[in-house]
């Protein structure tokens, strides 16, 4: 198994490389520059001289591979660079805005796990009963709901109607005294997730509980209760770890419509004004350090297996 982890971290240096060329040349090739992107509608209006200063002391001007090795050489002395924009440290930047993200994915990672697991469990050794029935559709309504019309109504039911949770914001002060905040934001984040959970839940659920094994544990006369919890909820849950990994990593960076409704300050919506900005150095630091939690995730999740059943092992 250390054998196996160590491989991993060796290939996560080549994986961050290939990822910074790629991203590079996604932005190059995306029409516009941070210069004519400052200036919007106003550009027909601006000196063209000064636009062309203000590139060359970028370094818009450079060829790409010049640009791309004068990034990559920064990068490896630790420096993400600077914000275009806000003229501040891209390290800075995302140092302000993680936390906020984190807090987000954190509690609709929660919120997934501890209701999509039980439901899926409980659809499943009702197979086929309205309890099931009824279960499963709710999951559905969860998986076909999109966020953000779900995040809308949300507001108007307990932030506008009756008054019980503010409509935006994260608040200030510690956690335990702004999780109103956090409600309705996590809420709609995890609703989807927690619907498709339960239903791959349930369907990996029957899949064991149809095995021969379980028939055996049963014929020699094992209470129902270790059945479930010792031979097939432990193989039942590894489809759904692979999930928990991938998710919990996508939320960090894909969580940028229900930021955007209730105007949380998390990466989110860091990464879309950096991209509607052109702003290049914050977009790459971005999108660096979430590629790094898919890296990681993914190296927890094949962790994990093992935890799960010892019969896995990694060479």
């Amino acid at each position: 198994m250390l054998n196996y982890i160590i491989r991993r971290l060796l290939l996560v240096p080549l994986l961050i490389l290939g990822i910074t060329i790629v991203v590079f040349t996604m932005i190059q090739l995306a029409p516009g520059d941070p210069v004519t992107a400052q200036y919007g509608l106003k550009l027909s209006e601006a000196d063209p001289a000064k636009i062309e200063r203000l590139k060359e002391e970028l370094g818009l001007n450079d060829p790409i591979m010049v640009q791309y090795f004068r990034y990559l050489g920064n990068l490896l002395q630790g420096d993400l660079g600077t914000s275009l924009t806000s003229r501040m440290p891209v390290v800075d930047e995302l140092k302000s805005r993680f936390p906020a993200t984190l807090e987000l994915t954190v509690a609709a990672m929660l919120i997934v796990i501890v209701f999509s697991i039980p439901m899926g469990i409980v659809a499943a050794l009702n197979r086929g009963s309205p309890l099931d029935n009824g279960l499963m559709t709710f999951s559905l309504i969860g998986v076909s709901m999109p966020s953000f019309w779900l995040g809308i109504m949300l507001i108007l039911l307990f932030s506008l109607t009756l008054g019980w949770l503010p409509t935006s914001g994260r608040g200030t002060g510690p956690l335990f005294g702004r999780l109103e905040y956090l409600v309705l934001p996590a809420v709609t984040l995890s609703f989807a997730i927690m619907g498709l959970n339960s239903r791959i839940m349930r369907s990996s659920m029957l899949e064991v509980l149809d095995q021969d094994y379980i028939r055996t544990a049963y014929a020699k006369g094992q209470k129902k209760r270790l059945v479930i919890t010792r031979h097939a909820l432990r193989n039942a849950l590894i489809p759904i770890l692979t999930l928990f990994g991938v998710q919990f990593a996508s939320l960090l960076g894909g969580a940028v419509i229900v930021e955007t409704i209730f105007a949380w300050p998390g990466l989110g919506r860091l990464a879309v004004n950096a991209t509607m900005r052109r702003d290049y150095p914050l977009i790459m630091g971005t999108v660096l350090l979430l590629s790094i939690f898919y890296l990681v995730s993914s190296l927890l999740v094949d962790i994990l297996y093992t935890v799960v059943d010892p019969r896995i092992r990694f060479n």
